[in-house]
């Protein structure tokens, strides 16, 4: 009997910790850096690297229907595409290229969890993206 209650409890353990590693996000980060630095709160992301390839993920809140995100972005190489999903869509809300260097205000956001997703499709270098909710 003991021996059947321990195999049970081991796997419902084991099938909690299964469903764990899936994790909330809808959109998860996978890339290649050198010199890569990102922190990201409530309001504000950022990024800055010195090479770069792939998806950056950011998860940011949108506390009232107006707010915009002020964006500002600056790519030495390569090139980036920058989305952003706030209600189940993925929208592009700019891109950059060589030599670019940029800052607007963008987006139509809704109350709740706002995903910005930069990405890659080759090497990127000497970068910065900066993100705010105003």
């Amino acid at each position: 009997m003991k021996k059947a209650l321990s195999t049970a409890s081991i796997a419902i353990i084991m099938l909690l910790s299964l469903f764990s590693l899936f994790g909330c996000n809808k959109y998860t980060s996978s890339y290649k850096a050198v010199a890569f630095v990102h922190t990201n709160t409530s309001k504000n992301a950022n990024m800055s690297f010195s090479s770069f390839e792939g998806t950056m993920v950011f998860k940011l809140k949108c506390e009232n229907e107006n707010e915009k995100i002020e964006y500002s972005a600056r790519l030495e190489s390569g090139s980036a595409k920058v989305f952003y999903d706030c209600s189940g869509t993925k929208i592009e809300l700019f891109s950059v290229n060589a030599g670019d260097d940029i800052s607007d205000i963008g987006g139509a956001l809704k109350k709740g969890t706002v995903y910005i997703i930069v990405e890659t499709s080759e090497v990127g270098k000497n970068g910065r993206f900066d993100f705010d909710i105003k």
